[in-house]
């Protein structure tokens, strides 16, 4: 367990808001990434990938077709009618993929139960989150704040979407914590604008290079590490903020 020493970091006042990642930390969708999904099917080059990758995490669309003629731009050699059908086919699939990770409605309604309110900090198109909240319904009740990079326009690790979350829900910064299974997406961030963090090494083999900066002092320390989301109940009733 890694735990920050800064004294400046100060962890005597209860979370007001706890932010979560959704994938890999609240839940698990396909085995593939959605850019990965999508560069099989149309089997795109690499850059190709990136590119797709980046415009289907800020596309507002709610349906595969308005996504299907944003792809065209991008992959102008390919027929917008398999576009549609191979995207409509990836959408119902990711939607029907999602599951809750073991234990997260547990912990989420021992927190709000607590008289935290609970948000969500995501990297994510609309069938994951439909997924989400069809798949997964009473930790999507629970939800009071929904800060997602398909409905801004702008995606982790940008601080500004850390920054947009802390401004609705009106509290300040150190009384709002980020919980997440990425260094670069999760933490950097919400640290960078003055978060608490928790982060969640469930598969720590592709975090190692990060792990091993923070190890060496090269970057920041997060307030908490785990490995499964039960320890947040356990670190946060020892240090009396629940």
């Amino acid at each position: 367990m890694l735990v920050n020493q800064e004294q400046g970091r100060g962890l005597s006042l209860k979370p007001r808001v706890i932010f979560f990642d959704l994938g890999q930390t609240l839940i698990t969708g396909a085995g593939q990434s959605p850019r990965r999904m999508v560069a099989s099917r149309f089997d795109l080059s690499e850059r190709q990938t990136r590119r797709v990758g980046r415009l289907i995490m800020t596309h507002p669309a709610v349906e595969p077709t308005s996504l299907a003629r944003a792809l065209k731009e991008i992959l102008v050699d390919h027929d917008l009618r398999d576009l549609q059908k191979g995207l409509a086919e990836i959408w119902a699939g990711q939607s029907r993929s999602v599951k809750e990770i073991d234990g997260a409605t547990a912990v989420l309604r021992s927190l709000k139960s607590s008289g935290i309110e609970l948000g969500l900090i995501s990297n994510t198109w609309h069938p994951l989150f439909e997924g989400f909240c069809e798949n997964c319904r009473e930790i999507a009740e629970m939800v009071d704040y929904s800060v997602l990079s398909y409905r801004l326009g702008i995606k982790k690790p940008s601080p500004d979407l850390f920054q947009q979350a802390i401004t609705q829900t009106g509290a300040a910064p150190g009384s709002c914590w980020m919980v997440g299974d990425s260094y670069e997406l999760d933490m950097e961030p919400a640290l960078t604008v003055g978060m608490h963090v928790v982060w969640v090494l469930s598969a720590p083999e592709r975090e190692k290079t990060l792990l091993a900066q923070v190890l060496r002092g090269d970057k920041a320390r997060p307030d908490l590490s785990i490995t499964h989301l039960e320890e947040i109940l356990v670190f946060f009733s020892s240090k009396g903020l629940l």
